[in-house]
């Protein structure tokens, strides 16, 4: 046998002793910043921030992973997603993530495959009723509630127990 042939040897046996990866752990970074992209859109007048570009009434949604891959939502690198509805589409991504929808998609992409499966998909949310003030102003306060912050930016109040 070469010396070529056993270091292929030793490699092959080396990757596959490799612990698997921890999928909720892949999952945290991908959630962090997509809590960045929401709290980016929440923001009074923000048209670009973490992985959104907005266009009139559309955003552009690019997610990629820390080591810059593309996140594939649908089996595309870019959805576009109307302007009115773009918080709820992340609140769905985000329930899609946490449920590991999106796992084969964060591995493919953390770890360099080039077998994106590109399978998961964020079912577009229906538009609410209002007018577009409104409901920006409702998004922004949800964006802000899920941080634990109370609609004018400060800290929410803890609740307890009342004493009897």
């Amino acid at each position: 046998m070469t010396l070529e042939g056993l270091l292929k040897g030793a490699k092959s046996v080396m990757m596959g002793t490799q612990a698997p990866a921890d999928p909720v752990a892949e999952r945290a970074a991908v959630l962090q910043d997509l809590h960045l992209a929401e709290k980016g859109w929440a923001t009074e007048g923000m048209r670009t921030g973490l992985w959104f570009a907005r266009d009139g009434d559309h955003v552009a949604f690019s997610p990629v992973t820390r080591n810059g891959a593309p996140l594939t939502i649908g089996g595309l690198t870019t959805n576009f997603v109307p302007a009115d509805r773009f918080a709820d589409y992340l609140q769905a991504m985000r329930t899609a993530i946490e449920r590991g929808e999106f796992d084969a998609e964060i591995a493919a992409a953390l770890h360099g495959s080039s077998n994106v499966s590109g399978i998961a998909d964020v079912a577009m949310p229906p538009a609410r009723e209002g007018d577009r003030d409104t409901i920006r102003q409702a998004q922004q306060d949800e964006a802000l509630g899920r941080e634990g912050r109370n609609p004018d930016g400060s800290i929410a109040a803890v609740t307890g127990h009342a004493p009897r």
